[in-house]
């Protein structure tokens, strides 16, 4: 005589119940590793277009009365190779500004470069992240003496 398990038929039932329950909470997991993902992706290429924007501005070869206006060509240069844009009409409708201006530090010429981009969330605002990504980066321009101020 063979002993017979007991059907469990009521278990099947419980156990979608419990996958339905759970699987927002993964969908909502799964979202949030993408929509993090691509946006620490765009702000470490704003930090590397600026920072390398900056760079360039302060290199010698760079004439020093250019270096304001290398920065931003370098910077919009940057943008389009990590794959994202700041082009003259887009920053005159506010969706992104770029700044390079030279300023003194220390008695030391020194190039700021600022970008500031939107950011688009790929999650149509179900999770928080920010509106805007922004970078800011400072180099001294290369083979200068010190100024002292007056």
């Amino acid at each position: 005589m063979t002993a017979s398990r007991p059907r469990r038929s009521g278990r099947r039932g419980a156990e979608i119940i419990e996958f339905a329950l759970i699987l927002p909470l993964l969908l909502t997991m799964l979202l949030g590793i993408i929509e993090y993902g691509l946006m620490f992706s765009q702000m470490l290429s704003v930090q590397s277009a600026t920072r390398d924007a900056a760079r360039w501005a302060a290199t010698p070869g760079v004439p020093f009365d250019e270096a304001e206006e290398q920065a931003i060509l370098q910077l919009r240069e940057g943008l389009e190779l990590q794959g994202l844009s700041c082009t003259e009409a887009q920053q005159s409708a506010g969706e992104c500004e770029l700044d390079a201006t030279l300023d003194l530090v220390e008695g030391y010429t020194v190039v700021v470069v600022q970008t500031r981009l939107d950011y688009t969330s790929a999650a149509a605002g179900l999770l928080p992240v920010p509106d805007q990504l922004a970078s800011s980066s400072a180099f001294m321009l290369n083979n200068q003496p010190p100024v002292v101020p007056p």
